[in-house]
């Protein structure tokens, strides 16, 4: 399909307080209702500069504290119906939250770290004199240059409001040139799948390990884990690691290791393993 008139799919993250709603809106319109239940998110459609844009509003799901497990079944839906070109978190320029310093690693939570190659940052300003702004906020402010390094230095600037034609078209210019990086590739319900399911194998896995300890009295239990470090001293070394990336570390190192070493099926590549993680 020709760039001009590609479709484009794009989700928007972040703290809807970094954006104005309204019919001016050219990208989010109007303010979703307050009581809008997320299990009936679908994308809507709007055309700008020649595109058609079908935008996946997740705005404060962050805040919401939703349970993982009751938002994934959304996510699968909107994921397998709609491959999408670009993950878009808006941050509003000066007003660094802890939470936005989070948004980044949530989203990698919930779609792996296969997400950061679509992910880019959309920094908002309320007055246009603080549109030549970002640099000096990067200068200053490490965790939001971190934040950028992590989004592939990826990031552009508009006004709360969203309601400049120009500064639209850019935007779309920018996801276009990001989904050229990616090769015409875009995120896909696979990817998700994997990231999903490996989450649900772990959740199970800390289930049965509780519901076993449970069951099995304190002596009984200190035999047990001295009998298996006798039988698989890896397990000890492969706990440490965990330990230090947990502490040291980010949630999808974590991740990522921990599905690593469990298609490990070989006892002496495991040790190669644990070696170079030491």
């Amino acid at each position: 399909m020709d760039q001009k008139t590609r479709d484009l799919t794009v989700v928007l993250f972040g703290n809807s307080s970094a954006v104005h709603f309204g019919d001016e809106n050219i990208l989010l319109g109007k303010a979703p209702e307050g009581n809008a239940d997320f299990s009936q998110t679908v994308p809507e459609s709007r055309k700008i500069s020649g595109h058609r844009v079908n935008l996946i509003n997740i705005l404060d799901l962050q805040e919401n504290e939703l349970y993982l497990d009751s938002v994934d079944q959304t996510i699968d839906r909107l994921v397998s119906e709609n491959e999408i070109h670009s993950f878009i978190f808006v941050l509003q320029l000066g007003q660094l939250t802890d939470s936005d310093k989070r948004g980044v690693e949530w989203l990698q939570k919930l779609f792996g770290e296969a997400v950061l190659p679509f992910t880019m940052i959309l920094f908002t300003y309320e007055r246009e004199e603080d549109d030549d702004k970002v640099i000096d906020e990067l200068k200053k402010n490490p965790c939001l240059e971190q934040l950028v390094k992590k989004c592939g230095d990826r990031y552009y600037t508009c006004s709360k409001s969203m309601n400049n034609q120009s500064e639209m078209k850019m935007l779309l210019e920018k996801i276009e040139f990001t989904v050229s990086e990616n090769s015409q590739r875009c995120y896909t319900a696979e990817m998700y799948n994997t990231v999903s399911d490996f989450r649900k194998s772990l959740q199970d896995s800390e289930s049965q390990l509780s519901a076993d300890n449970s069951q099995v009295q304190p002596e009984e239990t200190k035999s047990t884990a001295r009998k298996q470090r006798a039988e698989n001293p890896n397990v000890s070394s492969f706990l440490l690691i965990i330990t230090h990336i947990s502490i040291n570390s980010c949630t999808e190192q974590l991740i990522t290791t921990l599905f690593n070493y469990k298609h490990f099926s070989d006892n002496k590549t495991k040790e190669m393993f644990i070696s170079s993680h030491s």
